[in-house]
């Protein structure tokens, strides 16, 4: 095959402004950063346009990979920091505050919280899980809140602070 690959033409061949190609080429390649530039800008050596052959092509597309997933692996690891625009996810547990929630009975879920609190019979909450996105709060929350059939109550219930109907119940848990 002594056609010209021209990755620089491909959408996306911009990452290579902003990823280490020294770095790919001397840990994927065993070669130095100018042999790698040279075939990645399509360079003329030794009276040649030159590219990648089909064998380094499947080698950088290996290397990308790896690189991404090495990326996507720490990524994992930092903690997420819940910011003002983070979206809360609370899961409630308590039978009788389901109940409430599913009832849409805001003022019944107060006077319950204001009645174990009297009684010094304090609930525990979880502390809320944060998500960047409403995608991801509702993959989060997905399958949590049904019950063995709609006239069972569900054991556990998510309240999102994304959905409207949820803040109040959301407020009144944060000032408990």
């Amino acid at each position: 095959m002594n056609e010209i690959i021209r990755l620089r033409e491909l959408t996306g061949a911009q990452v290579f402004d902003i990823i280490n190609c020294a770095y790919i080429a001397e840990r994927f390649f065993n070669h130095s950063r100018a042999w790698f530039i040279q075939r990645l800008n399509n360079n003329v050596v030794n009276g040649k346009s030159v590219s990648f052959t089909p064998t380094e092509l499947l080698k950088l597309r290996t290397a990308l990979k790896v690189i991404a997933f090495e990326i996507t692996q720490f990524t994992t690891q930092i903690p997420k920091l819940p910011t003002d625009m983070s979206i809360k996810v609370y899961v409630i547990t308590d039978p009788a505050l389901v109940d409430f929630i599913m009832e849409n009975d805001i003022d019944g879920f107060k006077a319950y919280l204001d009645r174990s609190k009297q009684n010094e019979d304090f609930i525990l909450f979880n502390e809320p899980e944060y998500f960047d996105t409403d995608a991801e709060a509702l993959a989060f929350s997905g399958g949590i809140g049904y019950g063995y059939d709609e006239n069972t109550t569900p054991e556990r219930f998510p309240l999102r602070s994304c959905e409207p109907a949820d803040c109040p119940f959301i407020e009144a848990i944060e000032n408990y």
